[in-house]
């Protein structure tokens, strides 16, 4: 499967919470903070990857998306996943769009509002943050500047 930065096929982070967390098989969610957020799996050529989607609290509309799980041949925007470790993929990412941000266990892509979860050196998750949070709001976050938004305006956590 190539992933690209607009998101999982077929799925976008404009689309309604309620539907895509419909065509997620055997979903479970939870509220403990306010807002709803699923996890389930979504069948994509042929393989069965397990998915998030976390609803904002203010707009119930989608805040992130994530797949876990990649499978050997997975690629994103046509660089392999897998198959190099995480600096060697965030110089890549720096090829086809903005230059990437690393942190211990993250590679942040605030520009393309894009995230990788990296597990043993290597990107294993890929959050896809949604279009309720401005640009400037999506930097803070990326760039670890929680502390600069309004906790009580905003559910803001790490993607891990």
């Amino acid at each position: 499967m190539d992933f690209t930065r607009s998101g999982i096929p077929g799925f976008s982070v404009t689309d309604s919470f309620a539907d895509v967390k419909q065509h997620l098989d055997d979903v479970c969610g939870h509220n403990d903070f306010g807002f709803e957020s699923v996890r389930g799996y979504l069948e994509l050529e042929g393989k069965r990857y397990f998915m998030g989607v976390d609803q904002n609290e203010v707009t119930h509309g989608i805040e992130c998306v994530e797949v876990r799980g990649l499978f050997e041949g997975d690629t994103f925007e046509g660089i392999a996943l897998g198959e190099m470790l995480a600096q060697e993929f965030a110089g890549e990412l720096a090829k086809v769009g903005s230059t990437p941000i690393m942190e211990d266990y993250t590679i942040w892509w605030p520009d393309e509002r894009v995230s990788f979860y990296v597990y043993e050196d290597v990107p294993s998750t890929i959050c896809w943050w949604g279009n309720d949070l401005t640009n400037d709001e999506v930097k803070a976050i990326f760039s670890g500047k929680i502390e600069d938004l309004d906790p009580n305006q905003y559910h803001l956590y790490s993607p891990e």
